[in-house]
C-alpha cells in the first residue's frame, strides 16, 4: 500500500509541476505579446505627434498673421475729444 501512495504523491507532484510550468509559459507568452502591442501603440503615438508637430509648424505663420489681423481689427478705437464749447468752467 505504501508504494501506491508514494506513486500517487509523485504523480500529483508531476501534475502540479507541469501545471505551474504551463502557467509560467502562458504568462511569458502573454507578456511578450503585451510588450509588442505596447511598442506598436507608442510608435503610433509618436507618428501622430510628429504629424501634428509638422502640421503646427507649417500652419504657424498663417495663424500668426491671422491673429495679428484680428487683433488689429478688434482693437478698440479711442473716441476723439470733442472740441471745447466754452461752457466748461476755467480751472
Amino acid at each position: 500500500m505504501g508504494l501506491i501512495l508514494d506513486l500517487a504523491v509523485v504523480a500529483l507532484a508531476l501534475i502540479i509541476i507541469g501545471s505551474l510550468g504551463f502557467l509560467a509559459w502562458t504568462l511569458a507568452i502573454s507578456t511578450v505579446r503585451a510588450s509588442r502591442r505596447g511598442r506598436r501603440l507608442v510608435a503610433g503615438w509618436t507618428r501622430s505627434v510628429a504629424t501634428v508637430d509638422s502640421w503646427m509648424q507649417t500652419g504657424a505663420p498663417t495663424t500668426t498673421a491671422t491673429l495679428a489681423d484680428l487683433a488689429n481689427r478688434t482693437r478698440p478705437v479711442k473716441p476723439a475729444k470733442a472740441p471745447p464749447t466754452g461752457d466748461e468752467a476755467d480751472a
